[in-house]
């Protein structure tokens, strides 16, 4: 039983805001999926206001605004306060633009008026969140007539406008899962839905494909056209019932076990859910059981450190515990910074000389790359050492082991410098941070490969992030997990890290005193910065702790 009478009360002490601010809990045991343009609702929902008689434009259009809340049968309250005409014409699910907490309305004439705010994201018709450099003021127009003597909007954007505080009650993050070309790896796309319909619309934008962002650099394994047979999703047991279109059965044994490995991992967050199970128009889809190992979901790393420390390179503590061979051949080109491989049977190495590939047992270190100012490079899980010239922005080239290398068109603007390069563990996305006259700038692309010539990269796409730092000086960045990347920049003196979603938020990880350089591991808890003194700073609790332990430089790990 639904506690309306707590909502209503709730509402009438928050009448006088334009939008309310209600946390309502989104679990619940809904069994039977929705159609598309329904809402599901948890054990409380927005209870907006209709029109009253003799309301002022004014008051039906912030009535209009704070009906944006209500989502039930197609955001139903909302249409009451359009005109008859324009009411089955306003589309409110095309975006949603969340904005900061000034807003204010203007009449412009007898018949329209402006809505006044400074947007802080837009949240588009798929999910795709897209957080702003800074507050963006826009004047939403509205223009009203007059029905049986009451005042009703008659034209509007389509799209609704949502406080922030209002947003994080009504929409949540989720992660779609595609495949990285060579299907070793789950790569993931963060969107955001509301709550109640999450597992459906998860089902849904996951058949649509890739993002326009990762297209080219990831695939699905969804034969083309596949679409849901019937606009809904069941759950028997805590297993989701997924009807497919007959394209589905076009899908060999492999596919379908991607396929499904594919939205069990999309919709693992979605509460009562712990299985997926296809059927064709009612008929079971039968997905084997798979002889070899699937994708890789979120890789993760060793937990100890890497890095050079009194001249041995290998894993460190109070001790250092070498790779054999390998370690002595990265010694011996004088490293200055070294990525290491998921398999811990080579490094790329920024020596004295340049970029080296250096490899276990008896391949000699090849001397890649010789340009003057380069910054410490990055691997790929194809064989390819990614290197820039830190004063070129046009400088990324991506190196063979043997030498061959390609260059890598970016599309980054002139004037800036590269200070950081780093590939995501999947292979698929790239992470580059930048010194530019304005400030430092992050960006993360996915990487476009030719799939005919042994994944080679040929460019990055459009940006999935690409923020401009407030303030300071550029000095490191790292991915901190699949979602996210940190970055350290110097603001005064001040050491700053950064996190940030790909596709979501920001948020401050402190201050870890004067560093030089910042590296990932598994999570937040895994970010290590190196100090200017030379030690390992680690993150403890929601700070740094300075661990003492020297070293020359922190290596990443694939």
């Amino acid at each position: 039983m639904r506690r309306r009478s707590s909502a209503v009360l709730l509402v009438l002490f928050l009448i006088s805001a334009l939008t309310a601010c209600v946390g309502i809990p989104t679990s619940g045991s809904v069994i039977v999926g929705q159609a598309l343009d329904e809402e599901g609702t948890g054990d409380f929902e927005f209870l907006p206001f209709e029109p009253v008689a003799g309301a002022s434009q004014e008051e039906i259009l912030r009535g209009f605004v704070a009906a944006f809340t209500g989502s039930a049968d197609d955001y139903e309250v909302a249409r009451q306060f359009l005109s008859t005409g324009f009411s089955d014409e306003w589309n409110p699910r095309s975006n949603v633009t969340v904005r900061t907490a000034a807003e204010r309305l203007v009449t412009i004439d007898d018949d329209s008026m402006e809505y006044a705010i400074n947007a802080d994201a837009t949240v588009d018709a798929s999910g795709v969140y897209q957080r702003n450099n800074g507050p963006e003021p826009q004047a939403l127009s509205f223009d009203f007539v007059q029905e049986n003597g009451e005042w009703r909007i008659s034209q509007a954007n389509d799209g609704i406008v949502l406080s922030d505080a209002t947003f994080r009650q009504i929409f949540h993050t989720h992660v779609l899962y595609f495949l990285d070309p060579t299907n070793e790896h789950l790569v993931p796309d963060l969107r955001w839905f509301a709550g109640g319909t999450a597992a459906l619309r998860i089902a849904s934008e996951l058949l649509d494909g890739p993002p326009e962002w990762l297209q080219g650099a990831i695939r699905t394994a969804f034969p083309e056209g596949t679409e849901l047979a019937v606009p809904g999703v069941d759950v028997e047991s805590g297993v989701a019932i997924i009807d497919l279109s007959t394209e589905a059965l076009a899908a060999g044994a492999r596919d379908r076990q991607l396929m499904q490995l594919q939205l069990a991992a999309s919709l693992a967050n979605v509460s009562n859910i712990r299985g997926v199970n296809f059927t064709v128009a009612g008929t079971p889809l039968v997905v084997p059981e798979s002889a070899v190992p699937l994708p890789q979901l979120n890789a993760q790393v060793d937990a100890r450190l890497v890095g050079l420390s009194d001249g041995e390179f290998g894993y460190v503590a109070r001790d250092v515990t070498q790779f054999g061979q390998l370690s002595a051949k990265v010694v011996e080109t004088q490293p200055r910074g070294a990525t290491l491989t998921a398999g811990v049977d080579a490094a790329a190495v920024l020596g004295v000389a340049g970029v080296s590939i250096v490899q276990s047992g008896d391949a000699a270190t090849t001397l890649l790359d010789t340009r003057p100012d380069l910054i410490t490079p990055s691997l790929d899980g194809y064989g390819y050492v990614w290197s820039a010239a830190r004063s070129s922005p046009g400088s990324i080239r991506a190196y063979g082991y043997g030498g061959a290398f390609v260059d890598v068109a970016t599309g980054l603007p002139p004037n800036t410098e590269i200070v950081s390069v780093d590939v995501s563990r999947d292979g698929a996305r790239i992470a580059i941070f930048l010194s530019t006259t304005s400030g430092p700038r992050i960006v993360v692309k996915a990487i476009n490969r030719d799939a005919n010539a042994a994944q080679v990269p040929v460019s990055v796409s459009l940006s999935a992030l690409d923020a401009n730092l407030p303030a300071g000086t550029a000095v490191d960045a790292t991915w901190v997990d699949e979602l996210s990347v940190a970055t350290l920049s110097d603001v005064g003196g001040q050491s700053t890290v950064t996190r940030y979603e790909v596709g979501g938020d920001r948020a401050s990880l402190g201050q870890p005193g004067n560093s030089v350089s910042l590296v990932g591991g598994n999570g937040v808890a895994g970010l290590r910065a190196l100090s200017a003194d030379g030690t390992v700073l680690a993150r403890s609790g929601n700070g740094w702790t300075d661990t003492r332990i020297p070293v020359a430089f922190i290596a990443t790990q694939r």
